[in-house]
């Protein structure tokens, strides 16, 4: 659709906190084996905090799940999670003023539709939209849902229009085979715990998608005393194919929610491709009464086992990928009142280091929650290379459940 005035937003006053969180002091997760080599700690720069009940022609802004950062445009690429309930299924465009002294403004520049396979709009529930990544060459981005009416996932190619022109093929180990006697059925992803986060590899040959939790064959949902075996699937973006998936264990929840029946959860809410092949994987855990606690975790593949081709680990010995504690954020970690991070971008360069943005959902929820921004630089200005675009598509892309 047509782009919308743009709104400029000034920030909510942060004094900057130069502060380095050193994350050998995070506790090691059940996903834990041998440390690798960690990333240069993290500098935080300062937040943002957009007003509540905010519109763009109309329609709630918020649901912020999904965010990608172009450097040539200079613009991030914001995903909402509005499963077509308050508006239609749509992503934003944004500038943000950043510098070393923290964030001093935001410009919505525009909203856009996205639209199914078919044309027209999604149906309200009919999509879950949760991450996004815009491909190197700045021509298409790929989003996923966790899923549709059916509860089935899918991973979506959209030009920037939000068009969409391809879908990857999704295993059916993914696929709910809902029944009506059990709501989840016996296999597949979990309602709203599919895939929560997508990375792309900076060559833009890989993504990676990574369930919230467990597949329901898999494994237990994250409890206070167990974390639970998320799957990272890999996807060759040359053939449309996977390329190999494995396991990855969740931190449990947190602690235990401050009053009786208060709600509590824990699972993987966003994921980044660094250019050595690693990946960084942002865990948020929450406990009513109790507040937000985001992880982030350097993850190396190399060791883990490919589960390509199982339609379930329960029966099996798998070893999961190995996970170094990166960042740790709790309630008042730099001052904040800490939210819902679900959505993470590399961003500028900022006097000669890479940027880190991370963003929250606000869930549209008009009480006690905010659509946040925090940004953070890395110590090493080689933290993250630049590549060389390519604006190749998957050959053929596939539709969930269509032969290979």
């Amino acid at each position: 659709m047509p782009s919308v005035p743009s709104l400029t937003l000034s920030p909510v006053s942060l004094a900057p906190l130069l502060f380095v969180f050193l994350a050998a002091i995070a506790a090691p997760s059940p996903g834990d084996a041998e440390e690798t080599e960690s990333l240069p700690t993290p500098v935080f720069r300062g937040a943002l905090i957009l007003p509540k009940n905010l519109k763009m022609a109309g329609t709630p802004f918020g649901g912020i799940s999904g965010l990608d950062y172009d450097a040539v445009s200079d613009t991030f690429y914001a995903l909402s999670d509005d499963r077509a309930q308050r508006g239609p299924a749509r992503y934003y465009t944004l500038r943000l003023t950043l510098d070393a002294d923290g964030i001093h403004g935001i410009d919505i520049t525009s909203m856009h539709v996205l639209r199914p396979p078919d044309g027209g709009e999604f149906s309200e529930g009919d999509i879950d939209p949760e991450a996004l990544r815009l491909a190197p060459s700045g021509t298409h981005f790929y989003w996923s849902s966790e899923g549709n009416g059916n509860g089935t996932p899918e991973i979506f190619i959209s030009d920037l229009d939000g068009n969409t022109n391809g879908q990857l093929s999704v295993p059916d180990a993914y696929l709910p085979n809902l029944d009506g006697s059990r709501p989840n059925g016996t296999q597949g992803v979990r309602d709203n715990l599919g895939f929560e986060a997508i990375a792309l590899s900076p060559d833009n040959t890989r993504l990676y998608a990574i369930t919230e939790n467990a597949l329901i064959q898999d494994g237990s949902q994250a409890t206070l005393y167990a974390g639970s075996p998320s799957r990272i699937i890999v996807f060759d973006l040359a053939s449309g194919k996977v390329a190999a998936e494995y396991v990855y264990e969740t931190d449990p929840i947190f602690r235990a929610p401050a009053f009786p029946l208060g709600g509590a959860d824990s699972g993987v809410s966003e994921a980044l491709a660094l250019p050595d092949g690693r990946l960084l994987v942002i865990e948020r855990s929450y406990a009513a009464g109790v507040g937000n606690h985001i992880a982030i975790y350097v993850i190396d593949l190399d060791g883990a086992d490919d589960i390509s081709g199982l339609e379930s680990i329960a029966d099996h010995d798998v070893r999961a990928v190995r996970k170094t504690p990166w960042l740790i954020l709790d309630e008042g970690s730099f001052g904040l009142d800490l939210d819902n991070i679900e959505a993470a971008s590399f961003g500028p360069m900022i006097d000669g280091h890479p940027s880190l943005v991370l963003a929250s959902d606000d869930n549209f929820n008009p009480l006690g929650q905010v659509t946040q921004f925090l940004l953070f630089t890395f110590t090493a200005p080689n933290a993250i290379p630049g590549t060389e675009p390519s604006g190749a598509l998957p050959v053929s892309p596939q539709k969930p459940g269509s032969p290979d």
